[in-house]
């Protein structure tokens, strides 16, 4: 937008991310959905062949 109306801005307007900030918050996502995902899968892992059959 600032380049439709020929303005310049300033390098602290526009360079709001750093690398290490954007590769930190997708690790972090990661992390975040194997926590959330390794309790039902021991939880399931668990269960014998007849439980999970019957409660089908």
């Amino acid at each position: 937008m600032a380049d439709a109306v020929d303005i310049t801005l300033p390098a602290c307007m526009t360079d709001v991310w750093q690398a290490p900030a954007p590769a930190g918050l997708a690790l972090a996502g990661v992390a975040i959905a194997v926590l959330g995902a390794l309790v039902p899968a021991r939880r399931a892992a668990r269960l014998t062949v007849a439980e999970v059959l019957r409660n089908e």
